[in-house]
């Protein structure tokens, strides 16, 4: 009797689930059908929609959920209206991009479990399975001269512009930029690396899959097969749990329920607090990474000598995470505050003080002290030899931080010349009125520098800003006639906040099994 049959008979296939075969028009003998499906989620309930049909999922979508990097476009090559202002544009890779969860998006991995036998038949009980999954780095280190670095991230830049009706550059990314363009592209294709085989002769690329080793001492990345690092012998690779969906009855409308499918699935981790022993985070938005599940099934009774038997799918498909900050990721989650009301507060100011608030404690020698000057603070001490605690509303903590962001906000833009940034504020309702007041000044001939105290106060309207007018007439020679038309689009809000389109759902399929298959 061999070992595995000692420890308790045959081993496993893990493919990907028999909707994901059905959508694709594969079986489960397709090679397509080796690597987990990914399945994304915008809602933090998605594991009860999961349980309730695991074959409702969203789509993803060919435009935002791939890796982009932005390259410069010349002035010329800019769109009217507020795409005039845009200095950059971006450009999609093949790569996947996750979401985290501060953007409204989650995301499983599921898959199911088929005997490794002729015919892979299904598991007749999941009894003394352990099922999971590992994430895994894929880590690059990549050698070459900065000049065939360029040229290589040029051209592939051009080509994936391209491809999607936009013409290419004449700049590709920046040098800081290069490598992770070039493996995050050539992780998915060889089509480029033939076509270009001469420079890519010139660079020297060391690929290796890492794992999360986690230990006592912490975690770290460490390559698959490199031994653990000195007084680090317990480390071992972190694995992530899966569970097992529950039989659904009901699937099969005109026929009795299918036999039962060994459905499994898991949380994918897109954001983390752990980091290594030099500070690194675990998860970042550079590294590509990939998840890989397994079936792990202890011996039988009797045989407990013989060893743990693990069976391992294929990895998915790549993806890189999404920054925190990524701007498709942010427009999916709205958050309303509203500013206290002065009437309100000031009415609250003749009670009594209440407990609550912000109680803010200056230790000794950490207590500042300065004569506010009109608004000008011309020097100040620290100091304090014992703890003080002043406890602050926090109604008077939103308004003045609302006032320093006000106050910032145009001096922001006009001394780094940032106009782009005033396409990410509107206002509701609009300053219609000052809109249109200055398109007709503007209709005509003249120029920001002919403008009058009307039309200061109206781009004071719509700026939010008292004197950002004024500030704009003084930097009439930033902006040619053409462009003015474009700037008032820029600073016009929309008369409602435009929402974006809900992402689409998988199309239904239905199961084989209900008609015998």
């Amino acid at each position: 009797m061999t070992a595995a049959a000692a420890a308790g008979g045959h081993g496993f296939k893990v493919l990907a689930p028999w909707y994901a075969c059905e959508r694709g028009h594969f079986d489960r003998f397709d090679p397509s059908a080796h690597a987990p499906a990914l399945q994304k989620y915008a809602s933090a309930e998605f594991v009860r929609a999961l349980v309730a049909d695991p074959r409702d999922s969203l789509q993803f979508d060919a435009e935002e959920d791939v890796w982009s990097y932005p390259v410069p476009v010349a002035l010329a090559d800019r769109g009217p209206g507020r795409a005039r202002f845009a200095t950059h544009q971006l450009v999609r890779t093949r790569l996947r991009k996750l979401y985290q969860p501060s953007h409204e998006r989650f995301y499983a991995v599921v898959v199911e479990l088929f005997c490794d036998r002729p015919g892979l038949p299904r598991p007749q009980s999941a009894e003394g399975l352990e099922v999971g999954f590992v994430m895994r780095r894929r880590h690059v280190e990549m050698d070459a001269p900065p000049k065939v670095l360029r040229t290589l991230s040029r051209r592939l830049t051009s080509e994936l512009l391209a491809a999607g009706g936009r013409a290419g550059p004449d700049t590709g990314p920046y040098l800081s930029q290069a490598r992770d363009v070039l493996w995050a592209d050539l992780a998915h294709r060889t089509a480029f690396e033939d076509a270009h085989r001469g420079l890519l002769d010139q660079v020297d690329l060391k690929k290796q899959t890492q794992a999360w080793m986690a230990g006592a001492a912490g975690g770290r990345w460490r390559a698959l097969g490199e031994p653990p690092a000195p007084g680090r012998p317990e480390d071992r690779e972190q694995e992530l749990p899966m569970w097992r969906l529950p039989a659904r009855s009901g699937d099969c409308a005109h026929a009795a329920p299918p036999p039962e499918r060994s459905l499994w699935f898991g949380v994918v981790p897109t954001a983390s607090a752990d980091h290594d022993e030099q500070g690194a985070p675990k998860l970042d938005d550079r590294s590509v990474y990939e998840l890989r599940c397994f079936v792990r099934r202890a011996p039988r009774p009797g045989h407990e000598h013989c060893p743990v038997q693990t069976s391992w799918s294929k990895p998915t498909e790549p993806f890189r995470l999404a920054p925190f900050y990524d701007p498709e990721g942010t427009k999916n989650r709205k958050i309303s505050i509203t500013m206290p009301d002065f009437r309100a507060v000031a009415a609250r100011a003749a009670a009594p003080p209440g407990p609550g608030g912000v109680a803010i404690t200056s230790p000794p020698g950490s207590q500042l002290s300065f004569d506010p000057g009109g608004g000008t603070p011309g020097g100040g001490s620290v100091g304090g030899t014992v703890p003080r605690t002043c406890t602050f509303a926090l109604e008077l903590v939103m308004i003045v931080a609302f006032f320093v962001f006000s106050m910032f906000l145009p001096i922001v833009v006009f001394v780094f010349q940032l106009w782009w940034l005033l396409a990410l504020r509107f206002c509701l309702p609009p300053s219609l009125d000052a809109a249109a007041a200055l398109k007709a000044f503007f209709d005509g001939t003249k120029t920001l520098a002919d403008m009058g105290q009307a039309e200061t106060d109206a781009f004071d309207e719509l700026l939010g800003a008292k004197g950002a007018g004024a500030r704009l007439r003084d930097a009439s020679d930033a902006f040619a006639q053409e462009d003015l038309d474009d700037l008032v689009d820029l600073v016009t809000p929309p008369a409602t906040a435009p929402a974006p389109p809900p992402p689409r759902p998988e199309p239904p399929v239905n199961d084989p099994l209900c008609e015998g298959g």
